[in-house]
Parts: C-alpha cells; sequence; structure tokens
C-alpha cells in the first residue's frame, strides 16, 4: 500500500512537472512568434521607407527639377556670368545634382566674394546671393598695386589705381589674391582703421592719400593737397591728434612742411616748414 501511494504521488509530481515544462514551452513558443512579427513588421516598415526615399531620390534627380533659370543678387564689381562659372551650376542640369556648399565654395573663389547664400526653387530658378568686399587700400607694388578691404584680404593686383588711400612700407611677401596680409602687416592695418575713421569724423579722411607703416611707432601720413605729411606716430591720443593736425592744416594754409605729432608731450604739437 504504502509503495502504491508513494507511485501516486510521484506521478502526480511529475504531471505538475510536465504541465509546467508545457506552459513554459508554450510561454517561449508564443515569444518566439511575437518576436518574428515584430521583425517582420520592422522589416516591412524598413522596406517601405526604403522605397519611398529611393522614389524621392529619383523625382529629385528627375528633369522635373532641371534649372531652368539662374539669378544671381547684389553682385557690383563681379559680374553675374563669372559668379555662375563659378558656381558650376548649368541651365538644364538637375539643380539637386549640384551641392550647394560647392556652390558657395566656387563662388568664393573670387577673392571679392565674401558671403553666399543659394536658394534653389521648385520652378527651377535658382537663386546665388552674394555680398562682396569692397577695396579700401592699395598696397604700392613696383609698378602695380595691390587692392585690399579692411579685413586685410588681397582682392586683386593690377596697374589701375582708385581713389583710396596708399599703403608703404608692408612686410607681407607673397601678395596673392585671396589671401590675407601677414599678421603684422594686419596689426598695422587695424591702427590705419582707426586712425581713418578717426579722420573721416573730422573731415579730413578724404586729403589723405598715402599711409607709410614702415616703422611701428611712426606712422606717416601724406595729405599732398595741403603739401604736408604728417608724423603720426601710433594709435595713441588719436582724437587729439586729428584735432591738431585739422587745426595746423588750416593755420598753415598754402605752406609745405611737416606736422609733427609724434611728441612725448601731446601739447607741444608743431608745424615744421620745408626749406
Amino acid at each position: 500500500m504504502k509503495v502504491g501511494v508513494k507511485d501516486s504521488s510521484e506521478s502526480k509530481v511529475e504531471d505538475k512537472k510536465t504541465k509546467v515544462a508545457s506552459k513554459k514551452n508554450k510561454k517561449k513558443s508564443s515569444k518566439k512568434k511575437k518576436g518574428k512579427k515584430k521583425i517582420s513588421k520592422a522589416f516591412k516598415i524598413t522596406v517601405v521607407i526604403i522605397l519611398f526615399l529611393a522614389i524621392m531620390v529619383a523625382i529629385f534627380l528627375s528633369d522635373l527639377f532641371n534649372v531652368r533659370k539662374i539669378t544671381v543678387v547684389n553682385n557690383i564689381r563681379v559680374s553675374a556670368e563669372e559668379i555662375i562659372q563659378k558656381s558650376t551650376l548649368t541651365v538644364g542640369k538637375n539643380m539637386f545634382k549640384t551641392l550647394t556648399y560647392k556652390i558657395k565654395n566656387g563662388v568664393k573663389s573670387n577673392p571679392y566674394i565674401e558671403n553666399v547664400k543659394v536658394r534653389k526653387k521648385l520652378t527651377g530658378e535658382v537663386i546665388i546671393e552674394v555680398e562682396e568686399r569692397t577695396c579700401t587700400y592699395m598696397l604700392q607694388m613696383e609698378g602695380k598695386y595691390a587692392y585690399i578691404n579692411n579685413q586685410g584680404y588681397i582682392l586683386e593686383i593690377t596697374e589701375n589705381t582708385l581713389q583710396v588711400p596708399i599703403i608703404k612700407g608692408y612686410l607681407t611677401k607673397e601678395l596673392v589674391p585671396g589671401n590675407r596680409l601677414d599678421v603684422k602687416d594686419l596689426k598695422k592695418l587695424d591702427v590705419i582703421i582707426q586712425i581713418m575713421e578717426t579722420a573721416k569724423g573730422n573731415g579730413i579722411k578724404d586729403i589723405i592719400t598715402g599711409i607709410d607703416i614702415t616703422n611701428d611707432n611712426n606712422f606717416i601720413l601724406e595729405i599732398p593737397s595741403e603739401g604736408k605729411i604728417v608724423q603720426f606716430g601710433d594709435e595713441s591720443n588719436l582724437n587729439i591728434k586729428i584735432l591738431w593736425i585739422v587745426d595746423l592744416i588750416n593755420r598753415e594754409k598754402g605752406v609745405e612742411g611737416e606736422i609733427i605729432v609724434n611728441v612725448p608731450d601731446i601739447k607741444k604739437v608743431y608745424f615744421r616748414e620745408k626749406v
């Protein structure tokens, strides 16, 4: 009897184990099915996205978006033809095949171009908006001149002169359009700009035609219309120096000579007549 009871309890335990194992197998099977469904769903979504992107790419690269018109805006110094040529854009070619950054870099390869904005319209028009650099000074070379702007970018080498001050005594050896002046010359250029801005505020900017920057501590200003040169010194006491220059120009009208404002005591500025 005891043996029989024991066998019965063992059988019940085995049945329980079998049921538990069966439940676990069902759960595992259910998880596998759910996992497969998720993978299948994700795969389908991925395929749809890829197909959608492929279709969109095909549409954007089709003849539907060919360039029909190229418009250049805000250009003054550089011709629209040259800007279009630098952009590598071509009428009849798909506008999206030429990347925007390449268009910008191409246009900016011209030293006169500082900034570029590109707008591509679904109508087929591409608008290139440019911001040009302006020549504010010239560097005197041997028989030629290098145009530069206030940031020290070299814009052009030419034999033609403009109505802007000529800078002499610079240190930069290689004057290549598109490059900038050497660091030392850039610092001197900053001083020149300060001097000229102060001179503008006092009405004498336009009569200063030349600036010699050979000596860091004594910039020399040329005022040929008044027959005078100015030993200006450095950037210290800018306003007072300019006021002295204006005063001495008026007092020594028609007399050639030197205005000396590069003195230890700014109250002892003087004029030295040319002998």
